[in-house]
């Protein structure tokens, strides 16, 4: 059951049909495309680019750090007797 707001008139609510169609239209990104500069974007596709602007850009640091994690997790297993012990229990719930 849908209630009409009653406050409307104040100068400090959002009509919820404003705030419902600002909603939709981020809803396809959840951080704004100005929030990081377009060198950044280029170096995490791997474009190649100059690094002296990419640490003028601002961030270089973090995305550094992220990039690194993100290379060290790729390379992680899972050690053998884990793995094994995963799938004995799949068998034996089959």
């Amino acid at each position: 059951m849908m209630h009409e707001d009653p406050d409307t008139h104040l100068p400090d609510r959002i009509d919820p049909a404003v705030r419902r169609e600002e909603d939709e239209a981020k809803s396809d990104r959840e951080v704004p495309l100005a929030a990081m500069p377009p060198i950044l974007h280029r170096w995490l596709d791997g474009e190649p680019v100059n690094e002296a602007e990419l640490r003028a850009a601002g961030a270089y640091e973090l995305w550094l750090k992220v990039k690194a994690e993100a290379e060290r997790r790729r390379r992680m297993h899972t050690p053998t007797p884990l793995g094994g012990a995963i799938m004995e229990a799949i068998r034996k719930d089959r």
